[in-house]
């Protein structure tokens, strides 16, 4: 009776062990691309939205913006995502980068202490 069940249990246990194995290898930040870039901003609340703009968008890994060095890395999936659709997010929110200036609108209606010195 025990070796009939374990006949029974053990290929199930195997499938299931597979399909979570299988499950578990979606994409990992090993095989993301990497950017880093200089973003503008001033303030907690840049970082916010800066990063807020990117975290949790297909294709995205993940976005830290350092508000000391104006820097930003990101982590994405290149068959998804590029580093100049990464900087057309954030300046769609009103923050300029090295090659993609954010509309006048957006900028202007961010919070005062957002509103950095813009690059020319």
């Amino acid at each position: 009776m025990k070796k009939t069940m374990l006949k029974l249990v053990m290929p199930a246990f195997m499938g299931v062990s597979m399909l979570m194995s299988c499950g578990s290898s979606q994409t990992t930040n090993d095989s993301l691309a990497k950017a880093e870039f200089k973003v503008y901003g001033n303030c907690g609340m840049c970082e916010k939205t800066i990063e807020g703009s990117l975290n949790g968008k297909d294709g995205i890994g993940e976005a830290d913006w350092d508000k000391e060095t104006k820097m930003i890395t990101v982590s994405y999936d290149a068959e998804k995502m590029d580093e100049d659709k990464i900087k057309e997010k954030i300046a769609g929110v009103g923050y300029d980068t090295d090659s993609h200036r954010a509309k006048e609108s957006v900028y202007n209606d961010l919070p005062g202490c957002c509103q950095y010195t813009r690059p020319e």
